[in-house]
């Protein structure tokens, strides 16, 4: 069942009488974006329910910073009898040491930001522990909410083959007033240095952590990092300055940088933050990256710049992911003996493939992580997606998610070298404009455009290079003359003549 009406609150969408016609064991989601009030659903409304039930509410979250944050916010309101708060990942540890998880104490399990369990799949091998543990409770009534989980609910659509009862509200990009894409880590440190000439508030998002400290530690006295408390570099993170970011749900410094650590929960309430810089991978973490600054009115807009991705590397991920199912997909299609015939004493280090006991005793079996499986075969059909949209076809992609398309169908953002590029280009242009460009200043001129064909040849025809300035919008074109020299030889050159607009 599917609920699409005309309203912006969660709360508008599902009303007490709603929840009066669950049953137990059944599954819930709630598709919607960030900021619209699946949280308040939850503490307010649900909580309502379950207290007047004297029933209890497990809220499953799946960031540290988020759990610090909600933990906060229930203590202070009082929420404390009805609402537990636990992290996927304690569950999961729970499931490894055999330690009872005992769910059917809870009459609601709230899974928050369930798109955790495929986009954390592909680094992690545990995610399918908690979700196989959530799936199971038949006493439960589960919720699953998200604003980017439509992947996640036609996995449990079609390969759990459970049946959803699906609530949506429209997600809109609007708030985003400029997509901009930028190809180098060093455009990283332009960024920062721009920010601080022109006290721009900003937000980091880098995946790694190395790089986001590196980043960091270059501009200190204007940021504030943050990563992990697993990660090495957590010994760098002001505890005391992330906490009272999370509690005031705003930072002080100019800038923040964090890792994906802050994709989910954590609320930043700034209209000053004009900037969002990602380097993320997964489409869907980025999409939760950008939707931790809170929107207040229409005019809290902001400026969001992704680090893009060449068709050639796109190739390269899809390349390594097709290596990562090897055996998975021989496994799938033979026997565990014949597994171990094939890859004798071989260990599958993507851990799609991995050991798991039986029944009977002292005896073992080979067994696929079916959500590692599942999100590196979607991971693929992404980028083959992606790749359909010709060149530049990630920026497409992202920029079609975004709405950065107009009714022509053209894409409005941007690429943020190209744009460098052209402006130097342009001034170079404008040196030589009615100069008289012989053999060493042409060679010059065709380097400085390097337009080469797919095989990577440089191209020197007067023709190509007209055509490549005439496509980039470049005001100018090259006229091949001829004159004469003192003994009346004839002598052809090039000169650069500037069009009016």
């Amino acid at each position: 069942m599917s609920e699409k009406l005309n309203i912006t609150r969660v709360s508008e969408l599902i009303k007490i009488e709603d929840i009066n016609k669950w049953n137990n064991g059944e599954t819930i989601t709630i598709s919607a974006g960030t900021g619209v009030g699946k949280s308040y659903f939850i503490k307010n409304i649900l909580y309502a329910f379950a207290e007047k039930e004297n029933k209890k509410i497990l809220f499953l979250i799946h960031r540290t910073n988020c759990v610090n944050q909600f933990k906060e916010e229930i203590k202070r309101d009082n929420k404390t009898d009805i609402i537990d708060i636990k992290t996927y990942q304690k569950l999961e540890h729970d499931e490894l040491k055999k330690y009872e998880n005992n769910l059917n104490n809870y009459a609601f399990i709230v899974c928050d930001e369930f798109h955790y369990f495929l986009s954390d799949a592909s680094f992690s091998k545990t995610t399918d522990m908690s979700l196989s543990l959530i799936l199971k409770q038949t006493e439960s009534i589960k919720i699953f909410m998200s604003a980017t989980g439509d992947y996640m609910r036609n996995y449990i659509h079609n390969v759990k083959d459970i049946k959803t009862i699906d609530y949506e509200l429209p997600i809109d990009f609007k708030f985003i007033e400029q997509l901009t894409f930028f190809a180098k880590d060093e455009t990283l440190e332009k960024f920062i240095e721009k920010a601080i000439e022109k006290n721009y508030k900003s937000i980091f998002f880098i995946q790694g952590s190395t790089q986001a400290y590196d980043l960091y530690k270059k501009f200190k006295k204007k940021c504030l990092f943050n990563c992990g408390k697993g990660d090495k570099h957590y010994k760098y993170v002001n505890k005391d300055k992330i906490n009272n970011m999370l509690i005031n749900e705003k930072f002080d410094e100019l800038i923040l940088i964090t890792t994906t650590c802050m994709d989910a929960g954590v609320n930043i309430v700034d209209t000053e933050v004009k900037h969002i810089i990602c380097v993320v991978d997964d489409v869907g973490t980025l999409i939760q990256c950008i939707g931790r600054k809170r929107i207040q009115n229409n005019d809290d807009k902001f400026k969001l710049y992704v680090k893009s991705k060449s068709n050639q590397q796109l190739g390269g991920k899809e390349t390594q992911i097709k290596k990562k199912l090897v055996k998975a997909d021989f496994l799938k299609d033979h026997t565990v003996k014949e597994y171990i015939e094939k890859y004798p004493k071989e260990t599958d280090y993507s851990n799609i493939v991995y050991d798991n006991v039986v029944e009977e005793n002292n005896k073992s079996t080979k067994v696929i992580n079916e959500l590692m499986y599942y999100k590196n075969h979607l991971d693929i059909c992404d980028i083959e997606f992606m790749k359909m949209y010709g060149a530049y076809g990630y920026c497409k992609y992202l920029a079609n998610i975004l709405g950065f398309r107009n009714e022509d169908g053209y894409y409005t953002y941007r690429l943020i070298e190209e744009n460098w590029r052209e402006k130097d280009m342009e001034k170079y242009l404008d040196s030589i404009v009615s100069k008289r460009l012989l053999n060493d200043e042409k060679k010059e001129l065709i380097d400085k455009i390097g337009l080469k064909d797919a095989r990577g040849r440089i191209q020197k025809s007067i023709t190509l290079i007209n055509a490549y300035l005439e496509e980039n919008k470049l005001l100018y074109i090259i006229l091949s003359k001829t004159t004469k020299d003192k003994n009346r030889k004839s002598i052809r050159f090039w000169e650069v003549n500037k069009l009016t607009d």
